[in-house]
């Protein structure tokens, strides 16, 4: 995913200024996977006595911020590199980071976004106990629904996404075409509780009211939201009022989708996909829609473009992402070249 983020924008490997082109790169949970594998290698092979393994750096593997530092390495970044971790909101999280490293002039550019691969027992019934994994489905692919009055979970998802980070003076020097432009983000924390939203969505009403403050972008000048839409029952209504909230009477024009219907839940990856999903949608005008929205939950009453694309011109847009632990994320971006 990495090469191909640079490839797609043009960038040689490895740069030529090297110390000008940094990595963020966040994982929900580092390497469980491996963690495990060694694990098991541990207590069945040689006891639980035993500290030691047949490649002693196979344990880097497990750290959280490996796959910022492999990254680097294979590609010649040599600014910094960073591993956010903010459950959900990890994805959103890397790219405001990597942002904020172009605006602060310590990068030219930035490898940003996100991993996950939680398809591992432990995590699955962990999620299973909370109530927030879909059940009682025939046909996977339609066992996500977000905003339908018949959901009740996601399924997780494993994948990971990448967007290369460029500092506008910088992209148009090398004759760059950018999908999009970052305005910028907020985030806060919604002190509800550790793995319940307050279903007003009252915190996350107040952050897209900053957000707006921030970018200086008035309400009624946001064309699509990409939301959150975890399916679950809370999220979606949380989200659908903080939303109303937010926009006032703007509300029902706005344009919205979740994608986790089609995706599944990536959990720290969802943030930096569906980040890049909203910047091809500005690229192409075109929203892309909320799959398997069957039948329109009452309280969840927003433009959620059901089922089918839908063609329009995005001048500026909204991504929200939102993790356990309450963390809340949302940042703005729009067409290139408006800010």
């Amino acid at each position: 995913t990495a090469a191909e983020a640079l490839a797609d924008a043009g960038l040689q490997t490895p740069p030529a200024r090297p110390d000008r082109v940094g990595c963020v790169l966040g994982t929900g949970k580092g390497g469980l996977q491996s963690f495990t594998r060694l694990w098991h290698d541990l207590r069945n092979e040689r006891g639980l006595g035993e500290t030691t393994t047949r490649d002693p750096t196979e344990w880097f593997y497990c750290w959280p911020n490996a796959a910022a530092a492999v990254v680097s390495h294979v590609f010649g970044l040599r600014a910094v590199a960073v591993c956010p971790v903010a459950a959900c909101a990890t994805g959103l999280a890397s790219v405001a980071y990597a942002a904020d490293l172009i605006r602060e002039g310590r990068c030219d550019v930035v490898l940003a976004g996100s991993a996950d691969a939680s398809l591992h027992p432990s995590l699955l019934a962990a999620y299973r106990r909370l109530g927030v994994l879909a059940r009682a489905f025939e046909e996977p692919s339609r066992a996500v629904r977000p905003f339908d009055r018949n959901r009740n979970g996601f399924l997780v998802g494993e994948g990971a996404g990448m967007l290369v980070l460029e500092r506008w003076e910088h992209a148009q020097q090398r004759g760059a075409t950018p999908y999009a432009e970052w305005v910028g983000w907020a985030g806060a924390t919604d002190v509800h509780g550790l793995i319940a939203l307050d279903a007003n969505g009252t915190a996350l009403a107040q952050l897209l009211q900053r957000l707006l403050e921030q970018t200086q972008l008035s309400w009624d000048e946001v064309d699509y939201i990409n939301l959150h839409g975890t399916a679950t029952r809370l999220n979606d209504l949380c989200e659908t009022r903080a939303v109303k909230a937010a926009f006032g009477r703007h509300a029902p024009h706005l344009s919205c989708s979740g994608l986790k219907g089609a995706l599944g839940h990536l959990l720290g990856a969802a943030g930096s996909v569906e980040l890049a999903a909203t910047a091809l949608a500005i690229r192409d005008r075109i929203i892309p829609p909320t799959v398997n929205l069957f039948e329109p939950d009452d309280l969840c009453d927003l433009d959620y473009t059901a089922g089918t694309a839908r063609s329009r011109r995005i001048e500026n847009a909204i991504k929200i992402s939102l993790g356990f632990g309450e963390g809340l994320g949302v940042e703005a971006c729009t067409e290139p070249g408006r800010s």
